[in-house]
């Protein structure tokens, strides 16, 4: 090990443009994502004049951008939640991650989901389903139908539970 005062002083000088270079490139992706949201936000009377819904409007934006839907949704969230960045509670010593465990999620993913649209994934997946019950009928896989109907008993029970909450 060296153990030259000029050897610790580069360490230390080192260590110090480390912690700056990730602090400000995180800083930089939180500007972004608030700066993409109040730009998304700006032009929202646009897309409300087309009377094109927020889900799609999200949904169109992220295959544009070739980004996640969820991405764009917590941008726009972020930019309505804090539209000055100096009102972050924890300032500049925070992540985007952070951002949006803590402030946007509260450990939640949100999904932004219509009834309708959770409606139609149900009907799909019981037709799915359905499909593979015939297919293990037909090869007499007993434990394949007990494991098919179980996941069947799992999305009535979802239904259920959508149609009464």
């Amino acid at each position: 090990m060296i153990v030259n005062d000029w050897y610790n002083q580069l360490i230390e000088e080192l260590k110090d443009i480390i912690v700056e270079t990730e602090f400000t490139s995180r800083w930089a992706l939180i500007e972004g994502y608030h700066s993409l949201g109040t730009r998304i936000l700006q032009e929202y009377e646009n897309f409300q004049r087309i009377r094109l819904p927020d889900s799609e409007l999200v949904q169109r934006i992220a295959i544009s951008l070739g980004k996640r839907k969820r991405t764009i949704y917590y941008a726009i969230q972020f930019a309505r939640a804090y539209p000055d960045l100096n009102l972050l509670p924890e300032g500049k010593n925070i992540s985007w991650h952070h951002v949006v465990n803590k402030y946007l999620t509260k450990g939640k993913d949100n999904v932004i989901l219509k009834k309708s649209d959770l409606y139609k994934m149900i009907k799909d997946i019981k037709e799915l389903l359905q499909v593979e019950w015939y297919k293990a009928n037909q090869e007499g896989a007993e434990s394949r139908k007990k494991f098919i109907r179980y996941l069947q008993d799992m999305v009535d029970k979802i239904t259920s539970e959508v149609d009464n909450g």
